[in-house]
């Protein structure tokens, strides 16, 4: 097996912990909120069920506000442009603020694993099932 498929594969498994971990979290009554509706739906298209809030067209205290109103546990996955980073931390501030949980590890471990791949949440999806597709070719 090649370096670069021995990467793909560690890679793959990786990001399927994030998500399976974020699922679980999801099915547990956490939120996750992103920036906009591709990047619901490439959750959506990952199998997350749980309830996901997109940042279209808010406020962030506003959204702050709903989401401690409505949610104990938060999971931030703003896109891992500098645009997101900064909304991720924006956003924490203000549910800390309310005292609520937030998880940003998640968005950090895929930000590491996918960074140099892809820029955001939308591409998710495609990325994972490229990735997928890339490995069965190597493995047939």
């Amino acid at each position: 097996m090649t370096a670069k498929i021995k990467d793909g594969v560690r890679r793959y498994e990786q990001i399927e912990q994030v998500l399976e971990e974020m699922r679980r979290e999801s099915d547990c009554g956490a939120v996750i909120v992103v920036e906009g509706k591709n990047d619901v739906s490439a959750l959506r298209n990952l199998g997350i069920r749980g309830a996901i809030k997109s940042l279209s067209g808010q406020s962030l205290l506003h959204l702050a506000d709903t989401l401690a109103y409505d949610y104990d546990s938060v999971i931030i996955l703003t896109d891992w442009d500098r645009k997101g980073d900064e909304l991720s931390s924006r956003i924490a501030i203000y549910l800390q603020a309310h005292g609520t949980t937030t998880d940003t590890a998640l968005r950090a471990w895929l930000k590491k694993l996918v960074r140099k791949d892809i820029k955001d949440v939308q591409g998710l999806d495609t990325y994972l099932l490229k990735l997928r597709q890339d490995i069965i070719k190597y493995v047939r």
